[in-house]
């Protein structure tokens, strides 16, 4: 089935699983409630407690069962999994999820039906939206170690459990986890980025917390859901690079339609507190294009090569950069039998090959700023993309077409006064400071050949710049994207036009 067809099942799914408990709930409850009469059920017991085990059975198992994580399937799922907290104590997971290579990808804490949905104390129940800044307050507190008074004192302490559940996972298991999730059947919650919603010391943000709070609206939302846990989705994220033999596990080499020169750019600071610098590792990358989307193929077992400071020494490394990426090149093209391929040039890239979850989670709400600048900017590819590794705020994929490197050994075009901070200052042209300290998003300076001081057109580059995450003053006739950005009649607009 496609994955519509999927998600259409999964809806049929739960509406049958939830009739068939509220057809039994009665059933239930009357033998729950018998049993602690009884004397029969396990010390300190309470009726939501008892609930916990036909609620896993009636309502979470069919959910799960659909979603692809089947119980019954070791391979899949493991029930009540061991783990060990920071304290020596021993953990039980209700459910662990586990990929291909059995690592921990998806955690299901189950709570009995009658179990309380997540509430200010003294308070009626709220909605879905309230709930989720409500966690995020008092994860937020528990981080702080402060009791959260933001929700009920049970809440606060499921929370923690959650808490302690994920910060038990290694290092390692901590970047293959995807979700989290409470569930008591009559209602779900999913945290999709677990790690910082229980490790990272912030609060974590409430977009990323999914509060359903009744089966009706469980229902309702269940192709969200569904994109949300589904077991096909979850294992099947690929990271946007990766090494060859990890290229070569998962990518058909007859389904590669077109490849594309690249660089992964990592930036780090360097130094002692007080006298920081960044350093500037360049991978190279053979980007490839295979059923919609766009892989990098990274250089990652070589030594990297660290891009200079020095811009009278950029030619000399980009020589070097050649060399090593063309062997790379080869060697990934004939591991894959595809040496019919040829770099292909930046404007033959689709524009519909998008950074995947990015264009819809920050697309500019109509009437907006953002949205206003969007309206005017020109319709680009993305060639600049994040690699979204755990802790690399500066690492990024940069697609360069037939290139090798994004920044050029020395400006195309007339000389130009703006290369210099004082020069442009002098023509009134400068910002409010210079820029002779590289950081990270800016490796070039005041001087350098490569080097933008004209601050009216940052102004013109704000919607067209592939390289602002990494270039904030790069010339743009030193850029390899400068025909992508500029079209014949805005060459006029350029300083450097005249």
């Amino acid at each position: 089935m496609n994955e519509a067809a999927n998600i259409a099942a999964f809806g049929a799914a739960l509406q049958l699983a939830f009739g068939r408990f509220k057809m039994e709930e009665a059933v239930i409850r009357a033998k729950a409630a018998q049993d602690i009469d009884a004397g029969k059920a396990p010390r300190g017991l309470a009726l939501d407690d008892m609930l916990e085990r036909p609620t896993r059975r009636f309502l979470v198992d069919p959910m799960l069962r659909e979603l692809g994580w089947d119980p019954a399937d070791p391979r899949q799922v493991t029930e009540e999994a061991r783990s060990w907290a920071e304290n020596g104590d021993r953990l039980y997971f209700d459910y662990l999820g586990l990929d291909r290579q059995r690592a921990p990808t998806l955690i299901v804490e189950a709570k009995g039906a009658d179990a309380k949905t997540v509430r200010p104390p003294r308070s009626a129940e709220v909605s879905g939206r309230t709930m989720a800044a409500l966690i995020s307050e008092a994860l937020a507190s528990l981080k702080a170690n402060a009791a959260p008074s933001a929700v009920l004192a049970q809440w606060a302490a499921w929370l923690n459990d959650l808490r302690i559940y994920v910060r038990s996972l290694g290092p390692i298991e901590r970047k293959t986890l995807q979700r989290v999730v409470i569930t008591a059947g009559r209602w779900l919650i999913i945290f999709a980025d677990p790690i910082s919603a229980f490790v990272d010391d912030e609060a974590p943000s409430p977009e990323a917390i999914h509060c359903y709070v009744s089966l009706e609206e469980i229902v309702d939302a269940h192709a969200e859901i569904y994109r949300l846990l589904a077991r096909s989705r979850l294992i099947n994220t690929l990271p946007l690079t990766l090494t060859l033999r990890e290229a070569l596990e998962v990518l058909r080499p007859s389904a590669l339609t077109r490849t594309y020169r690249g660089v992964v750019v990592a930036t780090r600071m360097s130094g002692g507190m007080r006298g920081e610098y960044p350093t500037r590792a360049v991978y190279p990358a053979v980007v490839l294009l295979s059923g919609g989307s766009a892989w990098g193929v990274v250089d990652y077992n070589g030594e990297p090569i660290e891009e200079p400071r020095d811009a009278t020494r950029l030619k000399e490394f980009l020589s070097l950069l050649a060399t090593r990426a063309d062997a790379f090149e080869q060697n990934v093209l004939v591991a894959f039998g595809r040496t019919d391929l040829a770099p292909s040039p930046l404007a033959a890239f689709p524009l519909d090959i998008l950074d995947p979850g990015v264009e819809d989670a920050f697309a500019p709400v109509s009437g907006s700023t953002a949205g206003m600048i969007a309206a005017t900017a020109p319709l680009q590819p993305q060639f600049v993309r994040r690699t979204r590794e755990r802790g690399a705020n500066y690492e990024f994929l940069v697609i360069t077409g037939e290139a090798w490197f994004y920044k050029a050994a020395a400006p195309f075009g007339k000389p130009c006064d703006f290369h210099s901070f004082p020069t442009a200052r002098k023509q009134g042209a400068a910002g409010s400071a210079g820029h002779f300290e590289r950081a990270a998003d800016t490796f070039t300076v005041s001087g350098d050949d490569q080097h933008c001081e004209h601050d009216p057109l940052s102004g013109l580059r704000s919607s067209r710049c592939h390289l602002t995450p990494i270039e904030l003053h790069l010339c743009c006739r030193a850029c390899i994207f400068h025909d992508s950005c500029w079209s014949d009649d805005d060459l006029l607009r350029l300083p450097c036009a005249t």
